[in-house]
């Protein structure tokens, strides 16, 4: 049975890493890391989304396996032709919209170190490069995910996550599956400016708003991360969760001033999906223990698995036993106040 579900995109990544590894063609997209990220908690997560026809049937089946349910995974029959290249720097950041032919020869073997020349040099070819065929971006605006694709069944689920899909679809799924006191958690990524207009809208009828702090730059431009949380929790009741990348994580409950989540300390190889995988381990940990802070420190781990290799199999594959002991070590490193009020709902969290 599904408890939980997240909706949003399922596409194909290739990855330059800041030290130049590469990571070729793994599956991704935000529905994918954010399942993946809720996983790593409790049996009975599935996705909902929409894949090209000629998607790689062994990373559906590979995810499978890993225990989140493609019910909710439709077909299309058109083909994608360009997968998208990310290329990070070493200070975070990263340049996307770059995109190369699925068929194309690849410049390396996966796990390859490229030099800083090489790697410059791949990156000014695809900038350089003209027309093209059909990205997964295109796809994805042909074939936005939407209310009508939750499978019958799926309808008792207990949360949803929905990560960034076209605005009117996003809003409408919210619209339709806030009933019957299920959780719904909203990442805006990119349309955060599009669905300003109807901030306190949204207040009003998600269990949690997830923005990144670009995103919340975007929806209350000027003010720092705590400033622009309180504005947005003034529009109405939603808890909110601001994700800040390698300085953690700050969440507004109520009126109480923001309570700032660090991050767990890893070995990061590829940030991709991090800020999804985090998404995912929030909306099961409401649903777990109902407790925001405790939620956060869920994402902050499946975010912290997310970032240890390339692509989301090592997330998806990751017992339940190990994270609950990651998350046993981050709590410890709260103020001794904080990790106290967090032993009871603690305890309700099953390590097997």
């Amino acid at each position: 049975m599904v408890r939980l579900f997240t909706a949003g995109g399922i596409i194909l990544d290739t990855v330059v890493a800041a030290d130049g590894t590469l990571g070729l063609l793994t599956m991704g997209g935000n529905a994918v890391y954010s399942a993946a990220g809720a996983r790593l908690w409790m049996e009975g997560v599935g996705i909902v989304g929409r894949v090209p026809a000629n998607y790689p049937a062994a990373h559906l089946e590979r995810l499978s396996r890993a225990g989140i349910d493609l019910a909710g995974v439709r077909h299309e029959a058109e083909t994608v032709e360009e997968g998208e290249w990310f290329f990070y720097r070493p200070d975070g950041s990263r340049r996307d919209h770059l995109h190369a032919p699925l068929a194309d020869p690849l410049p390396a073997p996966a796990g390859t170190r490229l030099t800083p020349d090489a790697v410059a040099g791949l990156e000014r070819a695809l900038a350089s490069r003209t027309g093209g065929g059909a990205t997964f971006a295109a796809f994805r605006r042909r074939h936005p995910v939407r209310l009508a694709d939750v499978p019958e069944g799926w309808r008792g689920a207990r949360g949803v996550h929905l990560a960034a899909n076209r605005v009117a679809e996003q809003r409408a799924m919210a619209d339709g599956l806030v009933v019957g006191g299920r959780i719904v958690t909203l990442d805006p990524g990119s349309n955060a400016v599009d669905l300003r207009a109807d901030a306190a809208g949204l207040m009003n009828r998600l269990g949690c708003f997830l923005p990144s702090e670009k995103e919340l730059a975007e929806l209350v431009p000027g003010a720092p991360p705590p400033g622009a949380l309180r504005a947005l929790r003034a529009l109405g009741p939603a808890l909110l969760i601001a994700k800040l990348g390698a300085r953690g994580s700050l969440v507004q409950e109520g009126e109480a001033e923001p309570v700032a989540v660090p991050v767990a300390p890893v070995a990061a190889i590829d940030p991709t999906g991090a800020g999804d995988a985090f998404c995912g381990g929030v909306l099961a940990g409401l649903a777990l223990t109902g407790n925001p802070i405790l939620a956060a420190c869920l994402g902050t781990v499946s975010a912290s698995f997310a970032v240890e290799a390339f692509g989301p199999f090592h997330l998806a594959e990751t017992s339940r036993r190990a994270a609950h002991t990651r998350l046993l070590a981050l709590v410890e490193t709260l103020d001794p106040q904080l990790s106290g009020r967090l032993r009871a709902p603690l305890a309700q969290l099953d390590p097997a």
